[in-house]
């Protein structure tokens, strides 16, 4: 059945801990993933946490229109139609934001709701808030539905105020790693590629490598030369995603129709332009080698006319690209006979 239904199951069965037990359950065994704590806010809830944070920044790098019913409009509903840019969100349109799939699909829809969800994170860490946990903590309480204690939280907010966002990973599914079954009962549904699935689920559980932790982030700087003025901060943005230091975001120094990388680095050790290449579909021509001792930045990426950031925001780099297991089709399903009576 459809992971999706596993809550409410929980709920009507009376399984042991409700639906979020039977949902943790369900999620470590089938992906070996362990649950440790769950938070659930309604959607009205949701939109009070995010006007009560004065807001949230997002960074909408794929096209989004949708229809959403809205009674503080004369009509009752409104139509949003976002293109790439830097928005700043109230908790309506951040709610809308996070389950718009109309125009899109549910996998960007997951990925809409991580980038709010970090966005929500930053401002939090902006407004110092983590420090405020025991004052807050009865007030979060009418809100928020979890099965995590104070000192969890406080635990858990000592860890995250010293967290750099660009070292938060943020990983989602999507087709090639899926494959559409129809079940038993007939209805659509996805299942995964077991192997590349579980290669995927690896990488983003994975500590980092011996050494890594203490190594510094490529330190990259922007210029926006597409001809549209808020790309600049859309590519930058994915960047940080992606683990590098955007340390600057200017204009270029003229119109450019393709985007390129310069490469200020002195080594292939350890490199990322592989990383930029496969992040804005660059080929080897597209990159500018330009090694330099006393840089002040490791790679200048230049945004041109052909820049996506849409194809940017949907496609995350893997370095195990090129090993992961070849996907095994599931085989059709064997209808089970019937006696005739």
């Amino acid at each position: 059945d459809k992971i999706n239904t596993t809550y409410s199951k929980g709920v009507r069965h009376d399984y042991p801990g409700g639906g979020p037990a039977l949902l943790k359950a369900t999620i470590a065994y089938n992906f070996g993933i362990p649950i440790h704590y769950y938070a659930r806010v309604g959607f009205d809830d949701f939109v009070k946490i995010v006007d009560a944070l004065g807001g949230v920044d997002v960074a909408v790098e794929c096209p989004l229109s949708d229809t959403f019913p809205d009674p503080d409009s004369p009509t009752g509903q409104t139509d949003v139609d976002w293109e790439p840019g830097i928005y700043h969100l109230d908790g309506k349109h951040a709610l809308w934001y996070s389950r718009s799939r109309w125009s899109t699909s549910d996998f960007d829809r997951n990925r809409r709701q991580q980038q709010v969800l970090r966005g929500l994170y930053h401002q939090i860490v902006t407004l110092n808030l983590l420090t405020d946990l025991p004052r807050l903590w009865d007030t979060l309480q009418e809100t928020v539905v979890t099965d995590m204690g104070l000192d969890d939280l406080l635990y858990l907010a000592n860890i995250g105020a010293r967290l750099d966002m660009m070292n938060v990973k943020s990983r989602f599914v999507g087709m090639d790693v899926l494959q559409s079954w129809t079940a038993p009962n007939g209805g659509y549904v996805l299942v995964p590629y077991y192997d590349a699935l579980a290669a995927l689920v690896e990488e983003a559980l994975a500590p980092p490598a011996a050494g890594r932790a203490a190594q510094r982030l490529f330190q990259v700087e922007v210029w926006n030369g597409s001809g549209n003025d808020g790309l600049g901060y859309v590519a930058a943005e994915r960047l940080r995603w992606e683990g590098f230091a955007v340390t600057n975001v200017a204009p270029a120094d003229r119109a450019y129709p393709r985007t390129q990388i310069v490469d200020f680095t002195t080594s292939t050790k350890g490199s990322a332009i592989y990383r930029l290449m496969y992040l804005y579909r660059r080929e080897q021509g597209d990159v500018i080698s330009q090694p330099t001792e006393d840089r002040t930045v490791d790679y200048r990426v230049i945004l041109g006319a052909d820049y996506d950031p849409c194809w940017a925001a949907r496609h995350h780099w893997n370095p195990n690209y090129g090993l992961l297991p070849t996907p095994t089709p599931i085989p059709p399903l064997t209808p089970t006979p019937t006696a005739t009576p």
